[in-house]
C-alpha cells in the first residue's frame, strides 16, 4: 500500500513539473535570413550615411562634414559612375519615383531636393524632422517619411511635411552606439530599426512586432537603408577629411513575406 501511494505521489509529481515546463514560452527563433547581393565600394570623406536606388542606378550620400560632401553614384553592379558635390552633411538620401526626384535629409530639421545636373540643393522643407541626427526614410510609393527617435516613430507627409501619425514600437531597446537610435529603414510594407549592432527588428507599417534578422556583420548605425528590395548597411569609411572608402552591403532578406 505504502508503495503504491509513493508511485502515485512520483507520478503526480513529475506530471505537475511536465504541465510547468509545456507551459513556458520558448525563446523565439527567427527564420529570416540576410543573403548578400550586393557590395559596393564607395569613397567618402568622414562617413557613410545612406543608399537609395533610381530603377537604374544607386546613389550614397556620406555626412560629418558638409564642406566635404560626397553623393556618388553607381550602376546596378555597384561601379561607380559619377560623384556630385551638393554642400550637405547628409544623413538619408531618398528617391521619389512619381515624381523622379531625390531629397537628402541633413544634419538638421531640413529636407533637401537635389539637382544632380547642376550640382545643386534646395530647401524642399524646414524642421519637419524633430532630430538633428536622424538617418530618415521615405515610403517606396514616395507618400510618406518615417522618422525614428529612440523608439518613436513619425510619419510625415511628404506632400506638405505635415505629421500623418506617430507611434512607439515594442521590443525596442535604446542602443548607445552612434546612430543606432534614430535610423530606420522602410519598404513597401515593414519598418527596420536596429535591435543590436548587428541584428535589425522587424514591424509592419502601424508598428507591430513581427521579427528578426541577424545580419553576418556590424553595421555604422546611421547607414540603416532600403532600396530595390534589398536591406543596407555600411562598413563605415570613418575617413574625416583625408577621405578613403567604405562599403555598402546589400542583403535579401529570405522567408519574409
Amino acid at each position: 500500500m505504502k508503495r503504491a501511494i509513493k508511485i502515485c505521489i512520483v507520478i503526480l509529481i513529475g506530471f505537475i513539473s511536465m504541465r510547468a515546463t509545456c507551459g513556458k514560452p520558448k525563446p523565439s527563433e527567427t527564420n529570416i535570413k540576410a543573403v548578400q547581393v550586393l557590395k559596393i565600394k564607395d569613397f567618402v570623406y568622414y562617413h557613410n550615411m545612406s543608399i537609395t536606388y533610381n530603377g537604374d542606378h544607386y546613389f550614397t550620400i556620406n555626412g560629418g562634414n558638409e564642406n566635404y560632401c560626397k553623393l556618388n553614384e553607381y550602376d546596378e553592379k555597384g561601379k561607380a559612375v559619377s560623384s556630385y558635390d551638393v554642400g550637405l552633411d547628409g544623413r538619408a538620401i531618398f528617391y521619389n519615383s512619381d515624381l523622379d526626384q531625390m531629397y537628402v535629409k541633413v544634419y538638421g530639421q531640413d529636407l533637401y531636393s537635389i539637382g544632380l545636373e547642376n550640382n545643386d540643393a534646395n530647401i524642399e522643407y524646414s524642421y519637419i524632422f524633430e532630430d538633428d541626427n536622424s538617418s530618415s526614410a521615405m515610403s517606396p510609393d514616395g507618400l510618406y517619411f518615417y522618422e525614428f527617435v529612440r523608439g518613436k516613430v513619425r510619419v510625415i507627409n511628404s506632400e506638405d511635411g505635415t505629421i500623418e501619425d506617430s507611434f512607439y514600437l515594442p521590443r525596442y531597446t535604446e542602443l548607445e552606439e552612434d546612430g543606432h537610435d534614430v535610423s530606420i529603414a522602410a519598404s513597401d510594407n515593414n519598418l527596420f530599426v536596429w535591435g543590436s549592432i548587428d541584428e535589425v527588428f522587424i514591424y509592419d507599417l502601424s508598428g507591430s512586432y513581427i521579427d528578426k534578422v541577424k545580419l553576418p556583420r556590424i553595421g555604422y548605425g546611421f547607414s540603416l537603408s532600403y532600396c530595390n528590395g534589398l536591406l543596407w548597411i555600411a562598413q563605415d569609411a570613418n575617413a574625416r577629411d583625408k577621405g578613403t572608402s567604405g562599403y555598402w552591403f546589400g542583403y535579401r532578406l529570405d522567408s519574409l513575406e
